[in-house]
């Protein structure tokens, strides 16, 4: 967190803010279960499990949005888009085979 939510005072990583007192606390551990979450994320791709990666990125996102989140999710979609597309293809020609 580089500011503070409540008075947009810069943070030094403390668990309170300097200027306001608010403590960070909690929204410091939110944004790190979002990066461990994203760390997993990463190494299930890795293992080529897209459907659980995909599952803890939108996890990971509901914590806090990253933009290796995003673009890991946008990733998968395009995966995703690109597998149908070639199902679609492959309907296609099996329907349209002359030789059957």
């Amino acid at each position: 967190m580089q500011r503070c939510p409540n008075c947009n005072a810069r943070t030094s990583g403390n668990d309170s803010c300097r200027r306001c007192g608010m403590d960070l606390s909690l929204l410091l551990k939110t944004e790190d279960a979002a990066e461990r979450l994203t760390r997993q994320a990463l190494r299930q791709l890795a293992n080529e499990q897209t459907a659980a990666a995909k599952k803890t990125l939108l996890r990971a996102r509901s914590l806090h949005q990253r933009p290796l989140a995003e673009h890991l999710l946008g990733f998968i979609r395009y995966e995703e888009a690109q597998t149908r597309a070639m199902l679609a293809r492959r309907h296609r020609i099996v329907d349209t085979n002359p030789w059957d």
